[in-house]
């Protein structure tokens, strides 16, 4: 964490993307220590010192499954049954795992609300092999609920439940009536059970519970995937909803079927990385030595191939076999250099930025075909075709075949088969799932004649999607493909290039496709490689180019891109129609497997095209499809306006990184939305600078804009949008041109204050020793920005930047201030400028509203377990509060000296920073500090309130114009103590609720008074609930 620590926007009080982005990589290391210091303490049985640790790991890895699951345990076994269950239900909703309903149940038992208890161990019963655990905790919860029999299926079939008959056991499977196995003394299922949908056991009372039935298929469910080490075939594999057992698998020779090898996977893995809480997956191994020539298949207990699977072990040793062969033969002579030799299924071709190859063109265009392959998701596959049905003109030359690649879903297979049918559908059935490129090959066998699109059946398609394609796929000759742009499309997603973006329903893909017609109609920009969610391949590139590549990319992922890196090797080029827009919800087809098979399939696909991902990492770079989306971008901007907002607009010019000002721009955003007045913000980018709408929560992430280039299209827009009056928060980041907008835009300004920029280059008045600089005479001043350093993009003295600020603010119609004691720094500097203050906070109200907090057991706090770690003592300590990010500005050293002071001197004091800091492991060590790590902004009360703190501490060294983490504290009910510096000191004078220190006194007598004050409040507090 050095880099933060070195940052000198973090001693100025401003934080830049860069620090940003080391803290993100800072945090994710502390939650693994802090993780690890919790799992420590649940394994040495110090559960509430576990609870602390993990509270503090679930905030710095916030959403982090392993950790969420770690510390809901946590907290039921401190008895917080109630916050327990809160996360656990948040876990739920993202990840279906057996140890999270049995946990639910046991804890809605317990809260005394039987029948949710009920509805967990339904859940268990349906979609889990009903293992021992999961026995003992149906037979109880049952019981307690009234529920006279049950039952579940075990992984090996046997039927397991209370009140099961002796004789005669019927079962009624996917709909029909069988009977149960009776053998020694228990039930199980009839043969072919493993494939059934849903079976229900009869009673003789017609009750049962699960009342819907057990689901077999989802029981035997498995996922792994297969690939080629250099030992042998190597790999993964688990049972989901039947992890305890280890998974017998079956090798399979891929042309024949035949089987070669029966295994089970017996040793854990610990090598995958997942987010599945508590994913017991297993690791093989089978050597070169047991397996045949050619591919094979590996098959888990459900019958389907795992990810990876059909593969040729020896694929890259055959290829190097195979040339050599033909090389050998080539030295015989002419008579035997006719001698056939097959085709080597890796031959590298190394990708080139260009190429001199010339593409076969027809001359002639020909009818389109859609392909559609389908496996899953019924619904969604049906929206899809209805879709791409009403997108079809009348007696337009266009089919759509709908390969159904052996789908697991009747629903699916039955609806989908009688849509193709009243539709006029060509519909495909394979007898064995392979795959997307085994189900698009099925097709494209048949279609060497026609322009194909391939279509994934989790798309939503627009009107005039496909003749827009068209349009770009025979606008040059030498276009062998075209894909739109989407939501989730990798190099294709719009507007977020991540494809972190909602995805749109049929009528916002409509609206989508409008604007991205009216931003690029015809418009086309030449990509690396297609994508194969809607990849339109002209008829000519694809009878050149072949097939897709069934053998080595296995169920998919790559397929698409080997496609064009062959197509782009013989001269065809792949475009990008960006005046299309298709949406894509995203596979989920592969569940687990899916990110390893990715990972897989690009070590194949750089082994067949050596330079692919360097190339398009190149193009990534260069963003050609920039100046596309910024159009789009702009159409949308200027479409969204809401229609009763007036013609006016207000910028609003601020940085990009949160905190106190961010607070306040909202708070503006919000004062101009009321008064249906456009606010636009106005923040540094990469890039230059980037337009935000405040009006709405739609991003326009490409409204970026240099200065030095594109400060004119920028003011066109601002102009065309009505800006009459700009708003400046914070300009650091900024380019300096920035300050120029009102004069360009001929419009007024106000000035908002949030720090000493106007007269700082350093911003916060932090001088030597990292502290308050006391403001001295203009050498001094230059002296300190000359050796310490400015943090503004402006190498002018500090007398010519002073001048410079002074006209800029002369010039504004209003400078806000937020306290009287900014207002009497600023008229220091600015004698002859009119300062308005204007509080950020009502702390008339927060005086009102001040409630001193009822006591809680001390034990039972959060960070209690943490302070009290190999102590023997009676005596109490006054706990301390500090809030906020803590960083050279906020008293970090401060809070550093007070703790170690605390513990050279053995005095009763500890501290809990509530939020986080730049080094927590420093402090940490002292023994006397908790750091809680980064919180959300609604949870800061309840927080404060949970270390039951008995005053605060606000360390600040720097003269803060205003300071929300103390009204934070103010609303948790504590008395602050501060030195007599800045805004913090003039509001607790004002309000009487906390206590005013002289800055520069020294750790000792600083802690001294906040053990007073401490103790005072204690008193109050014990005499306020007595």
């Amino acid at each position: 964490m050095a880099a933060l620590n070195q940052s000198e926007s973090q001693q100025a009080g401003f934080v830049t993307e860069a620090d940003r982005i080391a803290y993100e990589q800072r945090a994710s290391a502390l939650a693994q220590e802090s993780f690890r210091q919790g799992n420590t303490a649940w394994q040495e049985g110090a559960y509430a010192l576990a609870r602390d640790w993990l509270e503090r790991a679930n905030r710095q890895a916030r959403d982090n499954p392993h950790v969420m699951f770690a510390l809901i345990l946590a907290r039921q076994a401190v008895g917080d049954n109630e916050n327990a269950l809160k996360l656990l239900d948040q876990l739920l909703e993202k990840f279906d795992f057996r140890e999270g309903w049995s946990l639910r149940a046991t804890l809605k038992q317990a809260s005394g609300v039987g029948y949710q208890a009920l509805l967990a161990i339904r859940h268990l019963l349906t979609y889990y092999a009903c293992t021992p655990d999961i026995e003992k905790l149906a037979t109880i919860i049952t019981r307690l609920n009234g529920v006279p029999c049950w039952y579940g299926l075990q992984g090996n079939g046997q039927i397991v439940g209370v009140g099961l008959p002796a004789k005669g056991l019927q079962l009624v499977v996917d709909g029909k009536l069988k009977k149960a196995v009776r053998k020694k003394g228990a039930w199980f299922c009839p043969a072919g059970w493993q494939t059934a949908q849903t079976l229900c056991v009869m009673f003789s009372h017609g009750m049962s519970f699960p009342d819907s039935g057990v689901c077999p298929q989802k029981i035997m469910q498995c996922e792994g995937l297969v690939d080629v080490g250099e030992k042998g075939l190597t790999g993964w594999v688990w049972q989901p909803h039947d992890s305890d057992n280890a998974p017998v698998l079956d090798i399979l020779e891929a042309k024949t079927n035949k089987k070669i090898l029966t295994f089970c996977a017996e040793d854990f893995c610990n090598s995958v990385s997942s987010k599945q809480p508590l994913a017991r997956y297993r690791a093989f191994t089978i050597p070169f030595s047991a397996l045949p020539e050619g591919p094979v298949r590996v098959m888990g207990p459900d019958g389907k191939d795992l990810a990876g699977s059909p593969i040729d072990p020896d694929i890259l040793r055959s290829a190097a076999s195979q040339i050599a062969s033909y090389m050998a033969e080539q030295s015989k002579g002419k008579e035997h250099s006719r001698t056939r030799v097959s085709v080597p299924k890796i031959i590298p071709i190394p990708v080139m930025d260009e190429g001199n190859a010339q593409p076969k063109v027809s001359g002639d265009t020909a009818e389109t075909v859609i392909v559609i392959p389908v496996f899953k998701n019924a619904m969604r596959t049906l929206a899809c075709l209805q879709s791409v049905q009403a997108s079809l003109k009348p007696r337009a030359s266009v089919h759509v075949w709908v390969v159904n690649d052996a789908s697991p879903e009747p629903e699916l297979v039955t609806s989908v088969s009688a849509f193709c049918q009243q539709a006029g559908f060509r519909y495909l059935e394979r007898a064995r799932n392979g795959g997307f490129p085994c189900a698009v090959n099925e097709a494209l066998r048949h279609l060497t004649a026609y322009d194909v699109v391939l279509l994934n059946s989790d798309t939503l398609v627009p009107e005039g999607w496909l003749q827009a394609l068209r349009q770009v796929a025979y606008a040059a000759s030498d276009t062998g493909t075209v894909t739109p742009l989407s939501n989730d499309a990798s190099i294709f997603s719009y507007p977020d290039q991540q494809g972190a973006n909602p995805v749109p329903d049929l009528e916002e893909t409509d609206l989508f496709m409008q604007m991205a017609q009216a931003a690029n109609a015809g418009r086309s920009v030449e990509v690396p490689t297609a994508h194969g969610f809607c990849m339109y391949i002209r008829h000519d590139c694809l009878r050149q180019a072949g097939l897709l590549r069934e053998d080595v990319f296995a169920q998919g992922y790559g397929e698409e891109n080997d496609f064009c890196m062959r197509a782009r090797a013989l001269g065809w080029k792949h475009m990008a129609a960006t005046g299309v827009f298709v949406a894509h919800v995203g596979s989920s087809s592969f569940g687990e497997s899916a990110s390893p098979l990715m990972l897989r399939n690009q070590k194949v696909l750089e082994q067949l095209h050596p330079g692919y991902h360097d190339y398009v990492a190149r193009w990534m770079a260069a963003d050609p499809l920039f100046a596309e989306r910024r159009r789009l971008d702009l159409v949308r901007f200027r479409s969204d306006r809401a229609e009763d907002f007036s013609d006016q607009a207000v910028l609003l010019v601020t940085h990009a990184v949160g905190g106190g000002v961010e607070k306040v721009v909202q708070e503006r955003i919000d004062f101009w939305r009321n008064r249906k007045i456009r606010p636009l913000v106005l923040r540094p980018s990469e890039k230059g600078c980037l337009l935000e709408d405040g009006e709405s929560e739609v991003k326009y992430p490409a409204l970026c804009f240099a200065f030095a280039k594109e400060i004119g299209l920028l003011l066109r827009l601002l102009r065309a949008e009505g800006v009459r009056r700009i708003e400046f928060h914070q300009i650091t980041g900024h380019d300096q041109q920035v300050k120029d907008l009102p004069a360009r835009l001929k419009c007024e300004y106000d000035v908002f204050v949030h720090d000493y920029i106007w007269f700082c280059p350093r911003i916060s008045l932090m001088g030597w020793k990292n502290r308050y600089c006391g403001e001295p005479d203009v050498a001094t001043c230059e002296v300190c920005v000359t050796v310490l350093g400015r943090h503004v993009d402006d190498a002018s003295s500090v007398a010519t930047y002073r001048k410079v600020a002074h006209a800029f603010l002369q010039k504004a119609e209003q400078v806000f201030v937020p306290s009287r004691d900014t207002e009497r720094r600023l008229q220091k500097y600015f004698p002859d400028v009119s300062f308005t203050v204007r509080r950020l906070e009502k702390d008339s109200f927060l005086k009102k509203q001040f409630q001193i907090p009822e006591p809680v057991e001390r034990k039972t706090a959060q960070a209690s377990a943490f302070f009290a770690q190999g102590l023997k003592r009676t005596t109490s300590r006054i706990r301390v509060c500090v809030v906020g990010g803590i960083g050279p500005e906020k008293g970090y050293d401060v809070l550093f000296e007070a703790a170690v002071d605390a513990s050279l001197r053995n005095l009763p004091l500890e501290f809990v920073v509530v939020g986080h800091t730049r080094d927590d492991a420093r402090l940490l060590k002292t023994g006397r500090i908790f750091v809680t790590g980064q919180f959300q902004k609604e949870d800061v009360v309840p927080l404060i309130h949970a270390v039951d703190a008995d005053i605060a501490l606000l360390p600040s060294v720097w003269p803060e114009t205003w300071c929300f983490a103390l009204g934070d504290i103010w609303k948790a009910g504590l008395h602050v103590v501060a030195f007599d510096l800045g805004a913090p000191a003039e509001r607790i004078r004002a309000t009487g609720l906390g206590s005013v220190v002289p800055f520069g006194i020294s750790i000792q007598e600083l802690n001294k008074k906040l053990l007073e004050k401490g103790r005072e409040m204690e008193n109050k507090r014990s005499l306020s609930f007595a």
